[in-house]
Protein backbone atom coordinates (compact mmCIF):
# COMPACT_ATOMS: atom_id res chain seq x y z
CA UNK A 1 0.00 0.00 0.00
CA UNK A 2 2.77 2.74 1.22
CA UNK A 3 4.34 2.41 -2.84
CA UNK A 4 0.75 3.55 -4.36
CA UNK A 5 1.39 6.70 -1.89
CA UNK A 6 4.78 7.04 -3.51
CA UNK A 7 3.30 7.40 -6.41
CA UNK A 8 1.25 10.43 -5.26
CA UNK A 9 4.12 12.61 -5.37
CA UNK A 10 4.43 12.63 -9.44
CA UNK A 11 0.76 13.30 -9.39
CA UNK A 12 1.14 16.05 -6.75
CA UNK A 13 3.92 17.29 -9.22
CA UNK A 14 2.28 17.26 -12.08
CA UNK A 15 -0.93 18.95 -10.53
CA UNK A 16 1.32 21.85 -9.66
CA UNK A 17 2.23 22.11 -12.99
CA UNK A 18 -1.35 22.31 -14.43
CA UNK A 19 -3.18 23.58 -11.48
CA UNK A 20 -4.62 27.27 -13.08
CA UNK A 21 -3.20 26.16 -16.17
CA UNK A 22 -5.37 27.90 -19.30
CA UNK A 23 -5.93 27.11 -22.83
CA UNK A 24 -4.80 29.94 -25.03
CA UNK A 25 -7.04 31.73 -27.15
CA UNK A 26 -6.71 31.39 -31.14
CA UNK A 27 -5.48 35.13 -31.56
CA UNK A 28 -2.64 34.29 -28.38
CA UNK A 29 -1.40 30.95 -29.33
CA UNK A 30 2.03 31.15 -29.41
CA UNK A 31 2.89 34.40 -28.77
CA UNK A 32 3.93 33.78 -25.56
CA UNK A 33 4.77 29.87 -25.40
CA UNK A 34 8.27 29.39 -24.37
CA UNK A 35 8.66 32.97 -22.60
CA UNK A 36 10.76 33.45 -19.46
CA UNK A 37 7.71 32.80 -17.03
CA UNK A 38 6.72 29.92 -18.88
CA UNK A 39 10.37 28.63 -19.21
CA UNK A 40 10.29 29.51 -14.96
CA UNK A 41 7.29 27.18 -14.93
CA UNK A 42 8.63 24.66 -16.48
CA UNK A 43 12.11 24.64 -14.87
CA UNK A 44 10.10 24.48 -11.31
CA UNK A 45 8.44 21.61 -12.61
CA UNK A 46 11.67 19.59 -13.81
CA UNK A 47 13.50 20.99 -10.57
CA UNK A 48 10.64 18.77 -8.37
CA UNK A 49 10.72 15.81 -10.86
CA UNK A 50 14.95 15.77 -10.76
CA UNK A 51 14.92 15.65 -7.10
CA UNK A 52 12.30 12.83 -7.19
CA UNK A 53 14.51 11.28 -9.64
CA UNK A 54 17.56 11.38 -6.91
CA UNK A 55 15.21 10.37 -4.16
CA UNK A 56 14.03 7.11 -5.59
CA UNK A 57 17.17 5.90 -7.02
CA UNK A 58 17.58 5.97 -3.14
CA UNK A 59 15.04 3.92 -2.17
CA UNK A 60 14.92 1.72 -4.95
CA UNK A 61 18.66 0.87 -4.70
CA UNK A 62 18.96 2.46 -8.27
CA UNK A 63 16.16 0.55 -9.66
CA UNK A 64 17.36 -2.64 -8.16
CA UNK A 65 14.44 -2.64 -5.13
CA UNK A 66 10.75 -2.20 -6.55
CA UNK A 67 8.83 0.44 -4.71
CA UNK A 68 6.08 0.32 -7.77
CA UNK A 69 5.04 2.52 -10.36
CA UNK A 70 7.19 5.29 -9.18
CA UNK A 71 10.38 2.72 -9.41
CA UNK A 72 10.30 4.09 -13.03
CA UNK A 73 11.82 7.77 -11.68
CA UNK A 74 14.79 5.85 -12.11
CA UNK A 75 15.08 6.73 -15.29
CA UNK A 76 13.04 9.94 -15.72
CA UNK A 77 16.49 12.33 -14.57
CA UNK A 78 17.80 13.12 -17.95
CA UNK A 79 14.42 14.04 -19.54
CA UNK A 80 13.80 16.95 -16.67
CA UNK A 81 17.25 17.83 -17.11
CA UNK A 82 16.87 18.57 -21.05
CA UNK A 83 14.55 21.27 -19.65
CA UNK A 84 16.87 23.25 -17.88
CA UNK A 85 19.86 22.78 -20.92
CA UNK A 86 17.15 23.48 -23.35
CA UNK A 87 15.93 26.75 -21.90
CA UNK A 88 19.29 27.52 -21.14
CA UNK A 89 20.18 27.81 -24.62
CA UNK A 90 17.13 29.31 -25.78
CA UNK A 91 16.91 31.83 -23.40
CA UNK A 92 20.99 32.81 -24.17
CA UNK A 93 19.85 33.27 -27.97
CA UNK A 94 16.62 35.11 -27.23
CA UNK A 95 18.97 37.75 -24.64
CA UNK A 96 21.33 38.48 -27.27
CA UNK A 97 18.59 39.00 -30.44
CA UNK A 98 16.31 41.50 -27.62
CA UNK A 99 18.91 43.25 -25.26
CA UNK A 100 21.06 46.16 -26.60
CA UNK A 101 25.15 45.54 -25.82
CA UNK A 102 23.99 41.63 -24.37
CA UNK A 103 27.39 40.44 -25.30
CA UNK A 104 29.48 42.87 -24.22
CA UNK A 105 28.44 42.67 -20.67
CA UNK A 106 27.98 38.56 -20.66
CA UNK A 107 30.64 37.69 -18.73
CA UNK A 108 30.25 40.42 -15.83
CA UNK A 109 26.71 40.16 -15.65
CA UNK A 110 25.65 36.24 -16.48
CA UNK A 111 28.42 34.16 -14.43
CA UNK A 112 28.35 35.65 -11.37
CA UNK A 113 23.96 34.72 -11.64
CA UNK A 114 24.87 30.93 -11.64
CA UNK A 115 28.54 31.20 -9.98
CA UNK A 116 28.00 32.70 -6.87
CA UNK A 117 24.83 30.10 -5.90
CA UNK A 118 27.33 27.46 -7.01
CA UNK A 119 30.61 28.72 -4.09
CA UNK A 120 27.96 29.10 -1.95
CA UNK A 121 26.26 26.02 -1.91
CA UNK A 122 30.22 24.40 -2.21
CA UNK A 123 30.99 25.51 1.18
CA UNK A 124 27.43 24.27 2.64
CA UNK A 125 28.10 20.56 1.17
CA UNK A 126 31.56 20.73 2.53
CA UNK A 127 30.56 21.37 5.93
CA UNK A 128 27.45 18.99 5.78
CA UNK A 129 28.23 16.81 3.25
CA UNK A 130 31.62 15.78 2.96
CA UNK A 131 31.66 12.10 4.13
CA UNK A 132 35.14 11.88 4.91
CA UNK A 133 36.48 12.75 1.17
CA UNK A 134 37.93 15.25 2.54
CA UNK A 135 41.88 14.31 2.81
CA UNK A 136 43.49 17.47 3.41
CA UNK A 137 43.65 21.01 2.52
CA UNK A 138 44.05 20.76 -0.64
CA UNK A 139 41.00 19.00 -1.04
CA UNK A 140 39.16 21.89 1.03
CA UNK A 141 40.36 23.93 -1.78
CA UNK A 142 39.07 22.08 -4.57
CA UNK A 143 35.51 21.59 -3.19
CA UNK A 144 35.09 25.38 -2.46
CA UNK A 145 36.10 26.28 -5.69
CA UNK A 146 34.32 23.15 -7.36
CA UNK A 147 37.00 21.46 -8.90
CA UNK A 148 36.19 18.53 -7.12
CA UNK A 149 32.48 18.31 -6.74
CA UNK A 150 30.86 17.08 -2.84
CA UNK A 151 27.65 18.18 -4.45
CA UNK A 152 27.49 16.09 -7.71
CA UNK A 153 24.64 18.01 -8.97
CA UNK A 154 26.42 20.86 -9.41
CA UNK A 155 27.99 19.54 -12.57
CA UNK A 156 25.20 21.14 -13.95
CA UNK A 157 26.70 24.84 -13.32
CA UNK A 158 30.18 23.51 -14.74
CA UNK A 159 29.01 22.50 -17.63
CA UNK A 160 27.10 25.74 -18.13
CA UNK A 161 30.03 28.22 -17.24
CA UNK A 162 32.03 26.02 -20.18
CA UNK A 163 29.16 26.86 -22.73
CA UNK A 164 28.88 30.23 -21.73
CA UNK A 165 32.30 30.91 -22.02
CA UNK A 166 32.36 29.00 -25.52
CA UNK A 167 29.91 31.52 -26.57
CA UNK A 168 31.20 34.40 -25.50
CA UNK A 169 34.31 33.72 -27.78
CA UNK A 170 32.38 32.16 -30.50
CA UNK A 171 30.26 35.23 -30.67
CA UNK A 172 32.66 37.75 -29.97
CA UNK A 173 35.09 36.86 -32.59
CA UNK A 174 32.99 35.61 -35.50
CA UNK A 175 32.35 36.95 -38.95
CA UNK A 176 28.81 35.83 -39.09
CA UNK A 177 26.40 34.72 -36.46
CA UNK A 178 26.31 31.90 -38.55
CA UNK A 179 29.66 31.06 -37.95
CA UNK A 180 29.68 31.40 -34.93
CA UNK A 181 26.60 29.40 -34.02
CA UNK A 182 28.42 26.51 -36.05
CA UNK A 183 31.54 26.64 -33.64
CA UNK A 184 29.66 26.84 -30.39
CA UNK A 185 27.97 23.27 -31.66
CA UNK A 186 31.39 21.81 -32.63
CA UNK A 187 32.81 22.62 -29.42
CA UNK A 188 29.27 21.24 -27.57
CA UNK A 189 30.06 18.17 -29.22
CA UNK A 190 33.71 17.85 -28.22
CA UNK A 191 32.83 18.84 -24.88
CA UNK A 192 30.68 15.58 -25.14
CA UNK A 193 32.88 13.24 -26.64
CA UNK A 194 35.87 14.20 -23.47
CA UNK A 195 33.55 13.28 -21.44
CA UNK A 196 32.44 10.33 -22.50
CA UNK A 197 36.24 9.12 -23.22
CA UNK A 198 36.87 9.85 -19.55
CA UNK A 199 34.76 7.22 -18.64
CA UNK A 200 33.49 7.11 -14.73
CA UNK A 201 35.35 8.99 -11.51
CA UNK A 202 37.14 6.20 -9.88
CA UNK A 203 38.88 8.36 -7.20
CA UNK A 204 38.74 8.73 -3.60
CA UNK A 205 37.75 11.91 -3.26
CA UNK A 206 35.32 12.01 -6.52
CA UNK A 207 33.88 14.75 -8.13
CA UNK A 208 35.93 14.95 -11.11
CA UNK A 209 35.08 16.87 -14.06
CA UNK A 210 33.35 15.06 -16.39
CA UNK A 211 33.68 12.15 -15.16
CA UNK A 212 30.36 10.16 -15.71
CA UNK A 213 27.51 9.89 -18.07
CA UNK A 214 25.49 12.16 -16.53
CA UNK A 215 27.82 15.09 -17.75
CA UNK A 216 27.04 14.63 -21.43
CA UNK A 217 24.07 12.46 -21.84
CA UNK A 218 21.62 15.96 -22.15
CA UNK A 219 24.10 18.94 -22.87
CA UNK A 220 23.63 19.11 -26.96
CA UNK A 221 19.55 19.90 -25.80
CA UNK A 222 21.65 22.91 -24.72
CA UNK A 223 22.20 23.42 -29.01
CA UNK A 224 18.69 22.57 -29.72
CA UNK A 225 17.40 24.98 -27.46
CA UNK A 226 19.77 28.08 -28.88
CA UNK A 227 18.28 26.71 -32.52
CA UNK A 228 14.81 27.30 -31.68
CA UNK A 229 15.88 30.60 -30.34
CA UNK A 230 17.16 31.51 -33.56
CA UNK A 231 14.43 30.68 -35.80
CA UNK A 232 11.17 30.98 -33.14
CA UNK A 233 8.73 32.57 -35.09
CA UNK A 234 9.18 30.10 -38.41
CA UNK A 235 9.09 26.97 -36.23
CA UNK A 236 5.86 28.14 -33.90
CA UNK A 237 4.12 29.45 -37.32
CA UNK A 238 4.92 25.71 -38.85
CA UNK A 239 4.13 23.96 -34.89
CA UNK A 240 0.72 25.59 -34.58
CA UNK A 241 -0.51 25.03 -38.58
CA UNK A 242 -0.18 21.07 -37.98
CA UNK A 243 -0.10 20.86 -34.08
CA UNK A 244 -2.89 18.44 -34.19
CA UNK A 245 -1.33 15.86 -36.68
CA UNK A 246 2.20 16.83 -34.76
CA UNK A 247 1.05 15.88 -31.05
CA UNK A 248 -0.13 12.37 -31.17
CA UNK A 249 2.46 11.38 -33.54
CA UNK A 250 5.12 13.11 -31.15
CA UNK A 251 3.69 11.29 -27.98
CA UNK A 252 3.45 7.97 -29.42
CA UNK A 253 7.27 7.93 -30.96
CA UNK A 254 8.45 9.64 -27.42
CA UNK A 255 6.75 6.42 -25.23
CA UNK A 256 8.31 4.01 -28.08
CA UNK A 257 11.73 5.69 -27.78
CA UNK A 258 11.23 5.66 -24.27
CA UNK A 259 10.89 1.76 -24.42
CA UNK A 260 13.43 1.17 -26.81
CA UNK A 261 15.46 3.17 -24.54
CA UNK A 262 15.37 0.86 -21.47
CA UNK A 263 16.10 -1.67 -23.58
CA UNK A 264 19.16 -0.56 -24.52
CA UNK A 265 20.57 0.68 -21.52
CA UNK A 266 19.61 -2.42 -19.97
CA UNK A 267 21.33 -3.94 -23.25
CA UNK A 268 24.34 -1.96 -23.38
CA UNK A 269 24.58 1.36 -21.16
CA UNK A 270 27.53 3.51 -19.45
CA UNK A 271 28.42 0.18 -17.56
CA UNK A 272 30.30 -2.14 -19.68
CA UNK A 273 33.31 -1.13 -18.67
CA UNK A 274 36.71 -3.88 -17.76
CA UNK A 275 39.83 -3.89 -18.32
CA UNK A 276 41.06 -3.57 -21.89
CA UNK A 277 37.25 -2.51 -22.58
CA UNK A 278 36.31 0.98 -22.01
CA UNK A 279 32.85 0.35 -23.40
CA UNK A 280 32.65 3.31 -25.85
CA UNK A 281 30.99 1.73 -28.30
CA UNK A 282 28.03 0.56 -26.29
CA UNK A 283 28.16 4.60 -24.16
CA UNK A 284 28.01 5.91 -27.84
CA UNK A 285 25.27 3.76 -28.62
CA UNK A 286 22.95 4.28 -25.53
CA UNK A 287 24.05 8.45 -25.57
CA UNK A 288 22.55 8.83 -29.28
CA UNK A 289 19.13 6.77 -28.01
CA UNK A 290 18.92 8.57 -24.57
CA UNK A 291 19.43 11.85 -26.62
CA UNK A 292 16.93 11.45 -29.49
CA UNK A 293 14.76 10.63 -26.76
CA UNK A 294 15.21 14.14 -24.81
CA UNK A 295 14.88 15.80 -27.88
CA UNK A 296 11.06 14.35 -28.50
CA UNK A 297 10.17 15.06 -24.67
CA UNK A 298 10.59 18.85 -24.77
CA UNK A 299 9.71 18.68 -28.08
CA UNK A 300 6.67 17.35 -27.10
CA UNK A 301 6.48 19.56 -24.03
CA UNK A 302 6.68 22.73 -26.47
CA UNK A 303 4.06 21.34 -28.49
CA UNK A 304 1.52 21.65 -25.28
CA UNK A 305 2.98 24.98 -24.20
CA UNK A 306 1.89 26.14 -27.62
CA UNK A 307 -1.92 25.67 -26.14
CA UNK A 308 -1.47 25.40 -22.63
CA UNK A 309 0.36 28.42 -20.54
CA UNK A 310 1.08 26.98 -17.42
CA UNK A 311 0.71 30.08 -14.97
CA UNK A 312 -0.07 29.81 -11.02
CA UNK A 313 1.55 31.73 -7.60
CA UNK A 314 3.43 27.99 -6.72
CA UNK A 315 4.93 28.02 -10.27
CA UNK A 316 6.09 31.55 -9.76
CA UNK A 317 7.30 31.05 -6.74
CA UNK A 318 9.14 27.73 -7.17
CA UNK A 319 10.39 29.43 -10.74
CA UNK A 320 12.69 31.72 -8.42
CA UNK A 321 14.46 29.50 -6.66
CA UNK A 322 14.45 26.25 -9.18
CA UNK A 323 18.49 26.79 -9.38
CA UNK A 324 18.57 26.82 -5.30
CA UNK A 325 16.42 23.82 -5.48
CA UNK A 326 18.40 21.87 -7.95
CA UNK A 327 21.75 22.94 -5.65
CA UNK A 328 20.57 22.45 -2.21
CA UNK A 329 18.09 18.82 -2.58
CA UNK A 330 21.55 16.57 -2.08
CA UNK A 331 22.41 17.87 1.60
CA UNK A 332 18.84 16.26 3.14
CA UNK A 333 18.52 13.39 0.46
CA UNK A 334 21.60 12.37 1.61
CA UNK A 335 21.83 13.94 5.38
CA UNK A 336 17.95 12.34 6.08
CA UNK A 337 18.07 8.61 6.47
CA UNK A 338 16.09 6.95 4.12
CA UNK A 339 16.93 4.35 1.87
CA UNK A 340 17.20 1.17 1.56
CA UNK A 341 19.35 1.20 4.29
CA UNK A 342 18.04 3.80 6.21
CA UNK A 343 15.43 3.68 9.40
CA UNK A 344 12.71 6.64 7.86
CA UNK A 345 9.66 5.14 6.23
CA UNK A 346 10.28 5.91 2.68
CA UNK A 347 6.75 8.50 2.49
CA UNK A 348 8.49 10.45 5.33
CA UNK A 349 11.69 10.67 3.55
CA UNK A 350 10.15 12.10 0.17
CA UNK A 351 8.33 14.47 1.85
CA UNK A 352 10.71 15.53 4.47
CA UNK A 353 12.96 15.99 1.87
CA UNK A 354 10.44 18.57 -0.25
CA UNK A 355 10.07 20.34 2.67
CA UNK A 356 13.20 21.05 3.60
CA UNK A 357 14.61 21.56 0.23
CA UNK A 358 12.12 24.11 -0.81
CA UNK A 359 12.49 26.28 2.46
CA UNK A 360 16.39 25.91 2.84
CA UNK A 361 16.39 27.18 -1.28
CA UNK A 362 13.98 30.13 -0.61
CA UNK A 363 16.22 31.30 2.50
CA UNK A 364 19.54 30.37 0.07
CA UNK A 365 17.81 32.38 -2.80
CA UNK A 366 17.80 35.52 -0.69
CA UNK A 367 21.52 34.96 0.22
CA UNK A 368 22.29 34.76 -3.51
CA UNK A 369 20.15 37.29 -4.77
CA UNK A 370 21.86 39.85 -1.34
CA UNK A 371 25.54 39.09 -2.86
CA UNK A 372 24.54 39.61 -6.35
CA UNK A 373 23.51 42.16 -5.94
CA UNK A 374 26.55 43.73 -4.30
CA UNK A 375 28.45 42.36 -6.88
CA UNK A 376 26.80 44.15 -9.12
CA UNK A 377 26.98 47.56 -7.04
CA UNK A 378 30.54 46.92 -6.80
CA UNK A 379 31.18 47.28 -10.01
CA UNK A 380 29.04 50.16 -11.06
CA UNK A 381 31.35 51.86 -8.67
CA UNK A 382 34.31 50.83 -10.90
Amino acid sequence: MSEFFLFLFPIAITTILVWGAGVRSKRACGGEAWDLEQAKSLQAFAALMIILHHMVQRITDCGGVNKGPVTAWNSFGILFTSIFFFFSGFGLYKSQRDKEQYLKNFLRHRLPMILIPFLLTNIIYLIFVSGGRIGGVTDVFTSIFGFTLMNGNAWFIVELVFLYLAYYVCFRWSRSERAAICKLTVFTVLLVSVSLLLGHDGSKVGGHWFMGEWWYNTTLIFIMGFLFGKYEDPLKAFLLRRWKLLLPISVVLLIGWYILMEFVQGRFGYYREWEGHPGYPEKLLTLLVQLILCMLFVFVLLLVNLKIEFRNPVLTFLGGISLEVYLIHDVFRKGLPGGTGGQMPDLLYLALTYALTILSAWVLSKVDHFLIDRYHRLGKRR
